[in-house]
Parts: structure tokens; sequence; C-alpha cells
């Protein structure tokens, strides 16, 4: 049997309770911790600020921040990230409609549907950035990365551990979405054809 360690004992532990798919058991038990996390002293430290600051939080896990009432905690990452957002923006912003109406909004009205298209430097990199701050996350991050190793290590465990061979097997596979996530890792690093002998193995499974 393999020798437990740090990610199989998680993996096990979702397996156990025999539930309809273990990965959405540990997103949800990984994604509680770190709300908990970044609402403990951990904002306090330095390079956890820096990260906060810099990425943010999208609207459901902003949501579940607010959720937990520590109103102290929340204020003190979202002051400093804000504060942050705002300068940004500032400095991407300043140089749009250059030479054009004073204001904000008329440089915007006049620019925007000219220019979409077009080769505006300082337009492009407002949308860039705007696309790319929508769209981060510390906790979606954290927790993508996770969970591909969880993935990883069910894999490494359906090869290399029987009695986990014979737990997966009278399991109810995985829901669509994180089945989609282990087939991808499993592309990603099984050789053809031991993805070949895991597709004849799980597609049961799944269809069962």
């Amino acid at each position: 049997m393999v020798k437990y360690h740090i990610d199989t004992i998680p993996v096990w532990d979702a397996y156990n309770q025999e539930d309809e798919c273990p990965l959405c058991i540990l997103e949800y038990k990984c994604e509680k911790e770190y709300v908990d996390f970044f609402l403990s002293g951990s904002v306090m430290e330095p390079s956890t600020r820096i990260d906060v600051n810099r990425v943010g939080f999208c609207g459901n896990h902003f949501k579940l921040l607010y959720n937990e009432k520590n109103r102290l905690g929340l204020a003190l990452i979202t002051h400093t990230h804000f504060k942050e957002t705002i300068e940004n923006f500032k400095k991407l912003s300043k140089d749009l409609g250059t030479n054009r109406d004073s204001s904000l909004g008329s440089k915007l009205g006049s620019i925007l549907p000219k220019r979409m298209a077009g080769s505006d430097t300082a337009l492009e990199n407002l949308l860039s950035w705007l696309n790319q701050h929508h769209q981060s996350c510390m906790i979606c991050d954290r927790l993508e990365s996770l969970l591909d190793r969880y993935a990883y290590t069910i894999l490494h465990l359906w090869q290399k551990d029987k009695e986990f061979l014979k737990t997966i097997s009278n399991s109810k596979g995985f829901c669509l979405h994180h089945f989609a996530l282990i087939m991808r890792i499993a592309s990603e690093t099984l050789s053809s054809r031991t993805f070949n002998e895991w597709c004849e193995f799980i597609i049961p499974i799944q269809l069962e």
C-alpha cells in the first residue's frame, strides 16, 4: 500500500465519506479553509497583503468572505486592495483621449466606438487590465492549483494502491466539472497506454 502523505490523506478522507464526487468534497473543504485564512491574522503578513492588493477576489469569494461577518478582517484586506485598484485605474486611464474634451465621460464616449478595434495602446492596456482584474481571485487561483494536485494524487493512488483501486471502483465517479479536470490531468501526466487504461476504467463508473 502507498504510504500516506500530505495529499493522500485528504483524498482518502473524501472517498471515505462515500458521497457523489470526492473532488467536490475537497473543493468545499479547502474553499472554507482559504476563506478563514484570508480573514485571520495572515492578512497582516506583508507577503499576503501584497498578493491580495494585486489580485483581489472574485465576486463569489468576496461574498463568502463577507458572509463570515469578520468586519475587521474584511476591512483590512479590502481597504488596501481598493486603494491599489484605484491607483492602477488612474495610471492606466490618464492617457485616454489625450487632447480631446476634458471630461472623462466625453473622452470615453468619443474614443470607444472608433478605437475599440484599433491600435490605441492606452485603451488596450486599460482593457487588458480590466479584464484581468475582473477574472483574478486569490482563492480561485489557490483552489485550482490544489485541486490539480488532488486530481494527480487520485490518479497516482489508482495506479499504485490496490486498496484505493477497490475504493474508487465502488465510488460514484465525479461530477462533470471535476471529471473534466481529472481527465485533463490524466492526459497531461499519464502515458498514452496508461491514459487509455484509465479511460476504460473510469468511463463505466461515470455511466453507472
